[in-house]
């Protein structure tokens, strides 16, 4: 499936992502560790 990094907007496959995490009720999916980290120190609080 096609997601899109909610940092940098790259669109890539769920299956290969670098990275993911869940989000309250959402998964969200990164091209790479350090989208995922700018996005936890973004949004940390929360994190599932």
């Amino acid at each position: 499936m096609k997601v899109k990094d909610p940092v940098c907007g790259m669109t890539i496959e769920s299956s290969t992502a670098a990275a993911h995490g869940t989000y309250g009720a959402e998964t969200v999916y990164f091209c790479s560790l350090a989208c995922q980290k700018k996005y936890d120190r973004d949004h940390g609080a929360r994190r599932a």
